[in-house]
Parts: C-alpha cells; sequence; structure tokens
C-alpha cells in the first residue's frame, strides 16, 4: 500500500557540467548586489571564479565573506548580518559545503529582517530570506535543497537547527567542483549523505516517495563503494556522490533525522569529530538496535554488504579517527540526549536512554583500546 504523503521540495535544482555558467541568467534576475558565502581553499576555488566572471559580466555588484568556519556559530552569522545589511546586499549566494550554505540561510534572514537577532532565529518560525542561490562544492549534507539551517550554539555547547525553514531559491549542481575535493573530505560527506538516506529510509515520517528515492541513493553508494575504498574517484564516482547528496537533502527535508544525527552534535563539539564522520561513527551500532530487520536488510542489500558486520567494517575502514571519550562523558551525551524527548519522535521503535548509551558505548570505547 502506497498511502498518503505530501512531499515538497520548491528548490530548482539544475545539475549537470558547466551548470553554473549554463544558467547565468538566474543571477542576473534575483538583485542588484549580491553578498556570496564561502570559505577559502588552497589553490583555485573554481566555483567561485566561475560565479565572480558571471556577476562581473552582468554588472551585479558583490561581495565575499570566507570567513565561515566550519559548523558556523551564532556569532558569526549575526556578524556577517551586520555586514551585510550595511552595504545593502538583496541576495546570498552560498557557496561550498553545509557550513557555508546553511550560514547564507541564516544570514539572508538576519539581513531581510533588520530587527531580528541570531537568538530569534531559534524561536520564530515565521522568518524569511533573501533569494538565495546555493552551489555545492562538497557531496554530503544535501543543503542546497534542504529547508535546515544548523548553527553551532555556543550558549548550550551543541548545534541547533534555526526554526525558519529556509529553501534555496536554485541549487546549481556540478560534480566537476568535487575533482579536487580532499580525500577526508570526500569521505566524510560522502558518509554524511549516506547516513540522510538511512536515517530518513528508517523514520516513522518517511513515505513511499522517500523511501524510492532512498533506495535509489543506495543503489549509487553501492556503484560508489569500490572507489571510495581504493581513494579512486573518477568524475562518474563524484557525480553519483553528487546525486546520493542531493537525494539526501531532499528526502531528510520530508522526513528529518532519526538518532545518529542528533547524537552526532555533542561528539562534534565536545571531541571536533567532523560531522559527516561523527554521524557515520554511530551509524552501525544504530542500525543493531532495530529489533525489526526487514528496513535493515534491505539497506544493506541495496549498498551492496551482506550483513551489517561488513558494512560495520567498511565504515571504520573509512573514518580513521584518533578519539579518546570516557565512559563518564558517554554517560553525559546519553543524559542530555534522552532529555530532550523530540529527539526519539521519528525513530521507529521503543527507545530511551539506554539505547543511546548502547550505541555511543559500542561506538566510541573501541578507540580507547
Amino acid at each position: 500500500m502506497i498511502g498518503e504523503f505530501t512531499f515538497y521540495a520548491p528548490t530548482k535544482i539544475l545539475f549537470g557540467p558547466n551548470c553554473v555558467k549554463q544558467n547565468k541568467n538566474l543571477f542576473t534576475g534575483l538583485g542588484k548586489k549580491a553578498y556570496i558565502i564561502t570559505y577559502t581553499i588552497p589553490g583555485k576555488h573554481y566555483a567561485l571564479d566561475d560565479v565572480k566572471e558571471i556577476l562581473d559580466e552582468a554588472g551585479i555588484e558583490y561581495m565575499i565573506d570566507t570567513a565561515i568556519e566550519e559548523n558556523p556559530s551564532m556569532e558569526t552569522v549575526e556578524r556577517a548580518a551586520a555586514v551585510g545589511k550595511a552595504n545593502k546586499v538583496d541576495f546570498m549566494i552560498g557557496i561550498g559545503g553545509g557550513s557555508p550554505i546553511d550560514a547564507a540561510k541564516a544570514i539572508g534572514v538576519l539581513i531581510r529582517e533588520p530587527s531580528k537577532s541570531a537568538a530569534d532565529l531559534f524561536t520564530d518560525g515565521s522568518l524569511k530570506c533573501l533569494p538565495l542561490i546555493a552551489i555545492p562544492t562538497t557531496a554530503g549534507t544535501g543543503a542546497e535543497v534542504a529547508h535546515w539551517a544548523v548553527l553551532t550554539r555556543n550558549d548550550i555547547h551543541t548545534k541547533q537547527a534555526i526554526s525558519p525553514r529556509i529553501f534555496p531559491d536554485y541549487a546549481l549542481v556540478d560534480a566537476g567542483y568535487l575533482m579536487k575535493m580532499p580525500v577526508r573530505l570526500t569521505r566524510a560527506t560522502a558518509l554524511d549523505a549516506l547516513c540522510h538516506n538511512i536515517e530518513s529510509y528508517v523514520s516513522t515520517a518517511s513515505s513511499y516517495l522517500s523511501r524510492a528515492l532512498c533506495e535509489i541513493s543506495f543503489q549509487l553508494f553501492a556503484e560508489c563503494t569500490e572507489a571510495m575504498t581504493n581513494d579512486n574517484y573518477t568524475f562518474e564516482i563524484r557525480e553519483k556522490q553528487m546525486l546520493i547528496s542531493v537525494i539526501g537533502g531532499l528526502v531528510n527535508t520530508q522526513t528529518g533525522s532519526c538518532l545518529p544525527h542528533g547524537m552526532s552534535y555533542p561528539l562534534t563539539h565536545h571531541k571536533k569529530i567532523p560531522h559527516g564522520l561523527a554521524c557515520a561513527l554511530l551509524i552501525k551500532e544504530y542500525l543493531a538496535i532495530f529489533k525489526n530487520r526487514e528496513k535493515i536488510d534491505r539497506i544493506m542489500a541495496l549498498t551492496g554488504f551482506s550483513d551489517l558486520d561488513k558494512f560495520g567494517r567498511f565504515i571504520d575502514g573509512l573514518l580513521q579517527l584518533d578519539v579518546q571519550v570516557t565512559a563518564e562523558e558517554l554517560e553525559a551525551y546519553a543524559t542530555d540526549f534522552a532529555s530532550q524527548q523530540h529527539r526519539f519522535k521519528r525513530h521507529p521503535e521503543p527507545a530511551g536512554k539506554a539505547e543511546v548509551l548502547q550505541i555511543y558505548r559500542n561506538s566510541l570505547l573501541k578507540y580507547n583500546r
């Protein structure tokens, strides 16, 4: 039975080689002064160079902010928004991974809503953003098609999604921008995208359509595992990884995430484990707590693994982590997580602190050996 569902994904996706330059008309229709949110990288920043060329050719003014840290903070977006307001920018361009694109969403809201502070981002879901173009240069978060934006809250020592749901107007998705991506970042983002799709697939909020898209992503992932093991990334592999990420953003927007994403936040905040790796670190032990194995077995079959243990060994081989965590720290993480009951609402089976602590312990204590 298909059942009832709603699937809302208003971002227009333009996917393919050179799609940025081939759609330069999109930039001229959004405003007169752009605010580009991105990051600095060693060597040539191909996506930024393409955008600058388009804006220069069209005579559109622009500002560039490259001071966006990984897991951007409230303080960063508030600073950047003040600069944008002072310079009267009227549309946003986010270039990069989830951090610059999420930051562009939050900054665009604060510029459009000048009376609001960064704290209001977490309480007022009615706030709107300036027009936004998202150009991903990693293949992990799916932020270019998702309505989430996650910021670091140093006041409460965690990460949190803002309340407004901000869809970019356009997502320009060119796998060519991935070709120079370092191996470690490639692994981290690919595993993040896989986790988005797995968590969406098992979620109580999943639908016939969202699960069908997840299954496409699992099949694509199976076609990438050999390349990920050997670090041999052709354009065709990068393109598949990019589509897995886009699908992850689409389905995660419909379903939300399950336990691993929320559980990963203290690992990123306190242990500085990159977001994608922190999620992947937990995913095998999360799947191990399921009593109903139907969906888990389906995920394993489609991703090309005969069982969960082999899947776990594949993930461990990619992580290459050096992390030390105490049993007391894990107890504190589990206690804090379990106090937030909304974290469990999309998990399809009964779960509480005991299950969370089991996942943390089985995933992390082995690194203390």
